[in-house]
């Protein structure tokens, strides 16, 4: 529908009656005319929503020009809104699917540190966006083994979550396989499609702890931030490593060993803790005291991520740490101090 309407009426201003009928109607174009020859007046018409205006008098060829560019110009706004409501509803749809995500991933991981005899674990976690592509992880398949899992899916956001939900599932499911290397290749298998599809690969630390001995025997797929602390006062790096799962089919993955006396830390972290630690990057730089001091894992991961709450990050950072204890119903030496 195409309105004229004067600017001036008998009885009311004609930008008065222009408010009320785009309330009523704010699908209706409207072309505002005038006897009096004052650009201001153009103006006006146009900021009250006008779609044209113009000075009488007005011949037929003009006239219908006017109508048809009025008509056109409705038609943009109406398609611009259009647009714009079915935007803000996927915005809206994929911010609750986003929220949702990020419900069911937090859901996923390990909240409490875990405590055991002889042992405790303990991480930390903070996404650089409300869902992300880190996860750790880990559970006890028997009473005299510890498995700990810490992973960074290649990519951000959604698509990365759901590969790290995938990636969990499979090393979970080949846990029972006591073969480490076994294990490690059976689930790179099943995640072989999912990650071809998406064109992704998982840098993954897998280790398995034995309560008893402490033994751990690790398979590093391209991780590379995992080291061993020696009590309070020395540091080893885990440097044996494989390619990352999916970068290369039929990867063969090396299977490395250390050993955790009493008061000794495995610690495990992502490449998010560099933006909050650039020190940790060389190799043989030591720890801070307080860090290396910590009476427990769970104050060792805090005092190692302090900051990583409050400010705006880059990546991820996830930090996890397996610390073994004096356990009096095992055999062994009573603590490490180098």
């Amino acid at each position: 529908a195409v309105v004229l309407l004067d600017v001036r009426l008998p009885d009311e201003s004609g930008y008065g009656l222009l408010g009320e009928l785009r309330a009523l109607r704010p699908d209706i174009a409207v072309v505002m005319v005038s006897g009096v020859d004052d650009p201001e007046l153009g103006k006006a018409a146009v900021e009250h929503g006008a779609h044209a205006y113009f000075v009488k008098p007005i011949g037929s060829t003009e006239l219908y020009l006017a109508v048809v560019n009025a008509l056109r110009r409705r038609n943009l706004e109406l398609e611009y809104q259009a647009n714009l409501q079915r935007l803000e509803s996927m915005v809206a749809e994929r911010a609750e699917q986003m929220a949702i995500a990020a419900h069911v991933q937090e859901g996923m991981l390990p909240k409490s540190p875990m405590i055991g005899d002889g042992f405790e674990v303990a991480a930390h976690f903070s996404p650089a966006r409300e869902i992300s592509g880190d996860f750790y992880d880990w559970y006890q398949p028997d009473a005299s083994r510890v498995t700990i899992t810490l992973g960074d899916v290649m990519g951000k956001g959604l698509p990365a979550a759901m590969m790290m939900a995938t990636v969990r599932a499979a090393l979970r499911a080949s846990a029972q396989v006591e073969d480490l290397e076994q294990s490690v290749r059976l689930a790179a298998r099943v995640m072989e499609a999912p990650l071809e599809v998406n064109q992704a690969f998982v840098t993954v630390f897998h280790a398995v702890f034995d309560v008893g001995s402490g033994e751990v025997h690790y398979i590093d797929a391209g991780h590379g931030h995992a080291r061993i602390l020696r009590g309070s006062t020395a540091q080893e790096n885990l440097l044996l490593r494989s390619a990352p799962i999916g970068m290369f089919p039929d990867t063969e993955f090396t299977i490395g060993s250390t050993n955790l006396k009493p008061g000794d830390t495995l610690l495990v972290f992502s490449d998010g803790l560099l933006d909050l630690r650039p020190d940790l990057a060389i190799k043989d730089v030591l720890l801070p005291a307080d860090v290396r001091r910590a009476a427990t894992a769970e104050e060792l991961v805090k005092l190692l991520t302090q900051g990583s709450k409050g400010r705006v990050l880059s990546d991820d950072v996830t930090v996890l740490a397996l610390r073994r204890k004096w356990n009096p119903k095992a055999q062994g030496p009573l603590a490490s101090t180098s």
